[in-house]
């Protein structure tokens, strides 16, 4: 958050996080060298807040990594809510039905795109539902105040619609079956995204300087020749 918080997020990101409100952009932040030291997604909230989402078990490490790579000089500040925020994740061929049904929201893919986020309403509760998968199959992430989690969990396993729960286990099955790429497994800051095949989420083709952008190009260059 904070008024260079764009700025800040796009020295660290080597993906565009200079979208508009309502985006949300799969990145890594990558060390000098290249290699890759956060796997994350970044949605923008406003233009100058943005809500970071990484894996289960990384978020003190990826906490550290920001914060030692922030320009000090920077009106930028991140701020830890995790412990406020509780995460289901609603994925399958059914998930827009039921979400629907729920929430009476419209998550067409014309009204929500995928790599688009927006506040619903379940159980009376305000949702984040970001529309991103890690399992290869529509989905959505539910994003709630902790002090929700229960009555948003009672109101989804009540709809029916053959909802089934399925545990981090049954999430690493199928990110591996579609070739989703996990940190500290298949990705490591030995690896570059290039070498991962991420090249996609990374912004060479823009003018935006970002951590470890002269060693990609260095790469690409001694591959060329």
């Amino acid at each position: 958050v904070g008024r260079d918080a764009l700025q800040a997020l796009s020295w660290l990101c080597a993906g565009n996080v200079d979208r508009p409100v309502g985006a949300i952009t799969y990145t890594q932040m990558l060390n000098r060298r290249g290699g890759i030291e956060c796997d994350l997604t970044v949605s923008r909230l406003a233009e100058d807040r943005f809500y970071i989402v990484t894996g289960t078990g990384h978020a003190t490490r990826d906490r550290d990594w920001i914060q030692r790579n922030i320009d000090s000089s920077l009106d930028a500040h991140l701020v830890d809510v995790t412990p406020g925020y509780a995460v289901l994740s609603v994925m399958g061929p059914n998930s827009r039905a039921l979400l629907q049904e729920v929430s009476g929201a419209d998550l067409s893919n014309d009204a929500h795109p995928f790599g688009a986020w927006r506040e619903i309403f379940i159980a009376g509760a305000p949702v984040r539902a970001l529309r991103v998968t890690y399992v290869g199959e529509l989905g959505w992430e539910l994003h709630m105040p902790i002090g929700a989690l229960g009555a948003v969990f009672d109101a989804l396993m009540g709809t029916g619609h053959g909802l089934r729960p399925a545990g981090y286990r049954a999430i690493e099955s199928l990110r591996l079956e579609k070739g989703y790429r996990a940190w500290g497994a298949d990705i490591t800051p030995n690896d570059t995204p290039l070498e991962a095949g991420l090249g996609w989420a990374v912004k060479l083709g823009k003018d935006m300087d970002f951590i470890g952008r002269a060693a990609l190009e260095r790469g690409l260059r001694a591959f060329d020749g």
